[in-house]
């Protein structure tokens, strides 16, 4: 499956006095590994994130340990983040954790789902995802289904412009 992959090294600020990192952190990474691909792929969208243009609700997210190894201070920990499902406007991401010295040994997984809104007149309402994300998605579908969920996200997009283009002539 396509991923695309986060890199952090642990700070001792991350963990606790036995040593191992506070489960919170596993979130922060997971908002990290997002930015990330946004600032990677389609950086015109953290424009519009950062003018409060639009927004990403969290609506959900959780992470679970898989594995005996945690994450300890100055480990290099691989986030790696995957598409699962897209519907205009939501859509659900996975995510893994596994350690750079043993990158086949799962620490734990966790998901999102993950939806965009617009705001307008002070309030915000639910909208398709922008067009720069949605090609940028376009290399991590790996599935037809996620192929054709982008492809008619594109196609909203584009029959959106056409009437909006149509009222102004």
């Amino acid at each position: 499956m396509a991923a695309y992959e986060f890199r952090h090294i642990v700070g001792f600020g991350e963990t606790s006095l036995v040593g191992n990192v506070y489960f919170s952190h596993y979130f922060d990474w997971q908002g990290r590994c997002r930015e990330g691909f946004l600032r990677d792929h389609c950086p015109e969208v953290l424009t519009l994130l950062t003018q409060r243009e639009i927004a990403f609700f969290t609506r959900s997210a959780h992470c679970d340990f898989v594995g005996e190894w945690g994450f300890h201070g100055l480990d290099e920990v691989l986030v790696h983040m995957r598409l699962s499902r897209f519907r205009g406007g939501r859509m659900s991401l996975d995510f893994t954790y596994t350690n750079a010295a043993r990158p086949d040994e799962v620490v734990a997984r966790g998901s999102q789902d993950v939806s965009c809104k617009i705001q307008r007149d002070g309030h915000w309402y639910p909208d398709p995802f922008p067009v720069p994300m949605v090609k940028a998605l376009q290399i991590y579908a790996d599935t037809p289904e996620l192929l054709a969920a982008l492809k008619d996200a594109l196609e909203f997009h584009d029959q959106r412009l056409g009437q909006s283009g149509a009222k102004e002539g």
